[in-house]
């Protein structure tokens, strides 16, 4: 497979814009979401923009973007205060062939057996998935992990199969997908789990290294990535590329190591030569950690688009 897009997440250091802006929880009020999420979304225009012009077509949206949509206090009727927005975004989107998602933090747990946190994640899913909707009907996605263990992997992978079924709505079925973390559910688990849901799997390849520390992460890795692009059912797959801090397995660095970014780009080609996938970068510094990397993706820019 060959890389077709490239993105990274919230926001560009370059222009010092994020679509994160928020405010603290006893300030709730229509008035101030509006005003807000008004200027979330001018930087999300503006910042897609930018992306354009420098040949990154794959953006990841804050969740913040909309503060506190979630909240069982929140009134504000999003979707109709920023219809005009939204669809100038979206057509933009569609325009120019871009890629957007969103990834709910991590008090999102599909499979808590707390029935608060379960239901604070349902809302939670359920606006990302409303919003993601809107602004990218046709390759927007909400990237989620499994969650917690609580003792038994089992049935944790159960219980979120279970509550994925129960409680979502098709549309935040659909949006939908799941990626293998660092310490808890690896690849072979999330893999298990699609087979119960049908979700799409992101793979990230750090966590795959960090969750089989002492053990050959290698092994049996090309035919697991096949499998994970079968469930993407011919849509292009999403993955995600972070290095590491010095001294740390997990905690991502300011840049990608050009091996690191060279390494992951050697696996997805190993299969598949007339596919492609999009790369989500994940790192400190977003737009410049992108730039910097020796990559053949921006030269697909047309100018004559911008």
């Amino acid at each position: 497979m060959k890389l077709r897009h490239i993105g990274y997440a919230c926001i560009n250091v370059q222009m010092d814009i994020t679509t994160n802006h928020t405010f603290r929880l006893a300030r709730l009020s229509n008035e101030v979401v509006q005003q807000t999420a008004a200027q979330n979304f001018t930087a999300l225009q503006q910042i897609l923009e930018w992306n354009l012009q420098h040949g990154i077509r794959l953006f990841r949206i804050g969740s913040s973007i909309i503060p506190f949509a979630s909240h069982e206090k929140f009134t504000f009727n999003w979707q109709e205060a920023f219809a005009k927005e939204m669809e100038s975004i979206r057509n933009y989107v569609r325009q120019h062939g871009l890629r957007l998602s969103m990834h709910p933090g991590q008090y999102t747990v599909l499979n808590s057996p707390n029935p608060k946190t379960l239901a604070d994640s349902v809302r939670e899913l359920e606006w990302q998935a409303r919003l993601v909707s809107e602004l990218d009907p046709d390759q927007g996605v909400i990237v989620l992990h499994i969650g917690g263990a609580y003792g038994d992997k089992e049935k944790a992978i159960d219980r979120f199969a279970e509550h994925f079924h129960r409680y979502l709505s098709d549309n935040a079925k659909s949006r939908l997908v799941i990626e293998n973390d660092d310490v808890t559910f690896n690849l072979d688990e999330v893999l298990l789990l699609h087979e119960m849901t049908g979700t799409p799997i992101i793979f990230d390849i750090l966590h795959h290294k960090a969750n089989h520390i002492g053990e050959r992460w290698q092994e049996g890795l090309q035919t697991k990535l096949m499998q994970v692009v079968d469930t993407w059912q011919g849509k292009v797959p999403k993955v995600h590329l972070s290095s590491p801090k010095p001294g740390s397995t997990t905690s991502h660095a300011d840049y990608i190591e050009q091996d690191d970014y060279d390494e992951l780009l050697f696996w997805m080609g190993q299969f598949r030569p007339g596919e492609v996938f999009d790369l989500m970068i994940e790192a400190k510094l977003k737009d410049k950690a992108v730039q910097a990397l020796s990559c053949e993706v921006f030269n697909q820019v047309d100018i004559r688009e911008l």
